[in-house]
């Protein structure tokens, strides 16, 4: 008798009838990425920046540019002490005005 192994569902999605439900983890990235836009949008300080957040496993992604090293401080900062962050890659370039 032959057994026949189960392919697993991919990671990033599970399938509930016809809908592809996103996983706990990219629930959880998208939690993430949405706290640290909403501090930054609140924050004075990084006005004139244009910062995109992205996260994947935790690991958060911030991209674009600031006017200052200290709007890329500030803007990292956010994304550090947002809960669930297991690391911050700063990718920001600054243009001064």
């Amino acid at each position: 008798m032959r057994s026949v192994e189960e392919t697993p569902a991919p990671p990033a999605a599970a399938v509930t009838g016809s809908r592809l439900l996103p996983s706990p983890e990219a629930l959880t990235d998208s939690v993430i990425t949405a706290g640290i836009k909403a501090s930054m949008l609140a924050d004075p300080l990084l006005r004139g920046a244009d910062v995109s957040v992205n996260t994947t496993q935790g690991v958060v992604n911030l991209t674009g540019s600031v006017v200052s090293q200290e709007q890329a401080a500030i803007a990292s900062s956010h994304a550090q002490r947002q809960d669930g962050v297991m690391r911050v890659d700063d990718h920001l370039s600054v243009n001064f005005r």
